[in-house]
């Protein structure tokens, strides 16, 4: 991505942008995402750097702008953007946001007021007033006593020479130059330079500290009519408390979800060299890592997978996040392609009882599915929404499915109503292994 800096703010740019007929013609689109109501625990210039990353990776081939304003709005300006990639991008930038209640309602539904699309020729008046209000509000922000901008100087070149250098060390730049260009307002930082050295101080521990003792395990099982549990197998994951603790880090490091996304990859490494390491211990039964497509992709898989008999292969269950199957759909298909040929089953993990309904796991060739326990619906067992939960049950198949997060029996009973097989949860732990002081 090849950024553009500029002296004029982003509105002013837009607004340079509206004195163009040409955008009033057929296939001209804008989506306005109001990442300005978020909370501000989501309001930082980290997830604001992969709000950008992401519309820059999946509009990369399209004509275009990206406006990225102060209050952390971002205005997204395509010709011909087709219908699924609307989709996708809307679908993908909620996820980011998805703690957050103007991504979802309390109910789990989409929450209209995340963005506004706007077809620019039928809605042209429209959009125009809304950019000529956000014009005439720029030039009222308020500002700190003694920081006033001096009027002709919005952003002195210094600074955009600043930013400009920042900026380039943190964004990716593909081979070929895009004709979508990206438009910021040069006095917001993305990332700050003392946060950039604790996160590479943090980087350097996870790649070097002794991490076995944070390893745990935990069963999925197959639960009989009469509430026999049979241990199918293990989830073994990077206890994230106990890592911390270990590596004595600040806990927001971990809570954050976005810098957690940015760092699952070391550990993804580190846990395919442990088992690598060790296979005789972390084999013995069949079990399932968490990897991100990213690393089934890398020279580091390659070499796990060498060291890896056939035999085991087939005991394991490589589970993929959800958001990284729709980030890149094309680096997932080939991920999919070569690790099933090697062996290894697919399963599909963070899904929703709502977003579930939506997927085809044989149209996405995944062999597993795992779906988050909702206690809300236990309830209404004859509702609506547990109708077409059994429906999609159905379609799925009743053994491909995992509910997890079950903590109690009623999760247990609810999902058997539906026709589901295998369950996982601390409900499970207990009854596998009563003594246990390990909580997972």
């Amino acid at each position: 991505m090849v950024l553009q800096f500029v002296n004029k703010t982003p509105e002013a740019k837009l607004m340079q942008l509206l004195g163009s007929k040409q955008i009033q013609s057929d296939g001209w689109m804008a989506i306005h995402f109001h990442l300005s109501e978020l909370l501000e625990e989501y309001k930082s210039d980290y997830q604001i750097k992969i709000a950008v990353n992401l519309i820059n990776d999946l509009l990369k081939t399209y004509e275009g702008l990206i406006y990225l304003f102060a209050d952390y709005s971002i205005m997204v300006v395509c010709l011909r953007m087709e219908p699924i990639i609307k989709e996708k991008l809307t679908f993908q930038l909620r996820y980011l946001y998805m703690d957050d209640p103007l991504a979802y309602t309390d109910s789990g539904h989409e929450n209209p007021k995340f963005c506004t699309v706007y077809d620019l020729k039928k809605d042209w008046q429209e959009f125009f007033s809304l950019c000529s209000h956000r014009m005439v509000m720029s030039t009222r922000r308020p500002h700190p006593p003694g920081t006033e901008p001096a009027p002709a100087r919005l952003a002195a070149p210094e600074r955009l020479a600043e930013r400009a250098e920042s900026l380039q060390t943190l964004t990716h730049t593909p081979s070929i130059e895009p004709v979508i260009t990206t438009i910021v307002e040069a006095p917001v930082a993305i990332v700050q330079e003392t946060q950039a050295s604790r996160i590479s101080a943090m980087e350097a521990s996870l790649r070097v500290a002794d991490i076995k003792a944070t390893i745990r395990k935990q069963p999925v099982c197959a639960v009989l009519g009469d509430m026999k549990v049979r241990r199918v197998f293990d989830e073994l994951y990077i206890h994230i408390a106990a890592l911390r603790k270990l590596l004595k880090l600040e806990a927001d490091f971990f809570t954050n979800r976005w810098l957690f996304k940015y760092i699952t990859h070391i550990l993804d490494e580190r846990m395919i060299d442990l088992v690598r390491g060790n296979p005789s211990h972390y084999l013995e039964n069949p079990i399932s890592l968490n990897l991100n497509v990213e690393t089934l992709l890398s020279a580091r898989f390659a070499e796990f997978d060498a060291s890896i008999s056939s035999a085991n292969k087939v005991a394991i269950v490589i589970e993929i996040p959800v958001a990284d199957v729709f980030t890149d759909m094309k680096a997932f298909f080939l991920a999919r392609d070569e690790v099933q040929k090697l062996g290894y089953r697919l399963c599909l993990d963070g899904l929703t009882t709502e977003s579930f309904t939506s997927i085809n796991r044989e149209k996405l060739g995944l062999d597993l599915l795992k779906i988050q326990w909702n206690a809300d619906l236990h309830a209404d067992l004859k509702g609506d929404a547990s109708k077409m939960l059994v429906d999609a049950v159905k379609v799925t198949g009743t053994n491909r499915l995992i509910l997890c997060r079950c903590d109690n029996k009623s999760a247990i009973e609810y999902g058997q109503a539906l026709g589901i097989s295998l369950y996982q949860g601390r409900y499970l732990d207990g009854l596998l292994n009563p003594t246990s002081k390990v909580e997972n």
